[in-house]
């Protein structure tokens, strides 16, 4: 059965800034500086000794709690100092809560290309091949050749998550890893300090937890009384049951002036005078995705929430009927605009 882990029904808008990107319908807000003390730990050691926690659902240190990183704004974790000590930064894009990328210069003035996900959800295989250490953290690296590397901070070992950063050098830069280790050590270091965050506007989806607002009884018609949940991310949970699967995504984007977000969108009332647009698709794993817009600014940038339900071709199911029983019984659960 497939996991939805990034299902596009809306191209999320990339916001192109001088300054650290906010992204799409939120501002941003200045805090304090905080000092984190650098200590010994700056290499990548493939010492394993480094004291984390497996309990389920915790993080290996407050400052990574979920709640906690829903807020922040992760170009600011990537400050153009940081970026600095390995070249040339550019313009900074958000095409999501939790990403940021900066496509700039080396010091040679060749490509370097950073993008950091913040509340990344890594594989079990992932998690076990995190046998290095980064800024007091597990850490693990995969490198696809020469101008690629993946480097994670593992921050949560039970769902595993970790702070991610994707370098590409492209065919004219150097080695990948190197920079990345230490780009990815000081958005560590900032992170566990007091990093700029987000100001949701009234009505942002931001800071709930998509697993936790979701009750077992709106699942069960659809999935059976005993569904399995899957988080990912820090923004979307997922559900599998019976041959069929529902999930809530909150989600950055441009919002149509039409308010529909592909071709196959209809309007659909929800009730209230709120308005949700739907999509059907059919084809082995038939599928309905609503789409509410909770959050819209002048320029069109705003917050939705995506309900998805789909079940196997041989299940007898109204997926888009479905799909609005679900998003009704979320409604009252989610900020209220």
């Amino acid at each position: 059965m497939p996991r939805f882990r990034a299902t596009a029904v809306v191209a999320a808008a990339a916001l192109l800034m001088a300054g650290c990107a906010t992204g799409p319908g939120l501002a941003k807000t200045n805090s304090p500086r905080r000092t984190v003390q650098a200590g010994a730990d700056t290499s990548t050691s493939t010492d394993p000794s480094v004291k984390q926690s497996a309990q389920p659902g915790k993080p290996v240190d407050p400052a990574f709690a979920p709640e906690r990183l829903r807020l922040i704004n992760p170009c600011a974790l990537i400050e153009k100092e940081l970026l600095q000590t390995v070249g040339t930064p550019s313009k900074y894009s958000s095409s999501s809560y939790t990403r940021c990328s900066n496509y700039m210069k080396d010091k040679a003035g060749k490509t370097l290309n950073f993008t950091l996900d913040i509340g990344y959800s890594l594989t079990s295989s992932e998690l076990k091949k995190a046998t290095k250490q980064i800024a007091g953290l597990k850490s693990g690296e995969q490198k696809l050749n020469s101008t690629s590397c993946f480097i994670s901070a593992v921050t949560q070992e039970n769902p595993a998550q970790a702070v991610r950063l994707q370098v590409n050098t492209g065919t004219d830069g150097g080695e990948a890893c190197e920079p990345g280790r230490k780009v990815l050590e000081g958005a560590v270091r900032k992170l566990k300090g007091n990093p700029q965050k987000y100001s949701p506007p009234k009505g942002s989806p931001v800071e709930v937890d998509p697993c936790a607002i979701v009750e077992k009884s709106t699942l069960a018609p659809v999935l059976g009384a005993s569904p399995r949940a899957l988080p990912y991310g820090l923004h979307q949970c997922s559900w599998t049951g019976q041959s069929a699967q529902m999930q809530i995504e909150f989600k950055t984007a441009r919002i149509p002036k039409d308010g529909k977000f592909d071709s196959k969108s209809v309007e659909t009332d929800l009730g209230g005078g709120l308005k949700g647009y739907q999509s059907f698709r059919d084809g082995a794993f038939p599928t309905c995705e609503l789409v509410l817009i909770r959050t819209r600014d002048q320029a069109d940038a705003g917050e939705i929430v995506e309900f998805i339900v789909a079940a196997s071709k041989e299940k007898e199911l109204d997926r888009c009927q479905a799909a609005q029983t679900f998003a009704k019984a979320v409604l009252p659960s989610l900020p209220q605009a």
